[in-house]
């Protein structure tokens, strides 16, 4: 058991670390709250005549 452990540290020293991308530094205070409801609705706008149900039954179910 012990052999299966050490070959396993072994194993995993060898590994490369993964280097992860730096995410944009993004202003949250850039805009107010005001702009932010006032572009939640308007998405919400666009995509008003949509019709989730029709969709979930027949897009969703393979019809």
């Amino acid at each position: 058991m012990n052999e299966e452990a050490i070959a396993y540290i072994e194993y995993l020293s060898k590994l490369k670390e993964i280097k992860r991308p730096a995410m944009p530094i993004f202003d949250v205070l850039a805009y107010t709250d005001n702009e932010y409801l006032m572009s939640i609705k308007e998405i919400e706008k666009d995509f008003e005549y949509i019709d989730d149900y029709y969709l979930s039954l027949h897009h969703l179910k393979g019809e």
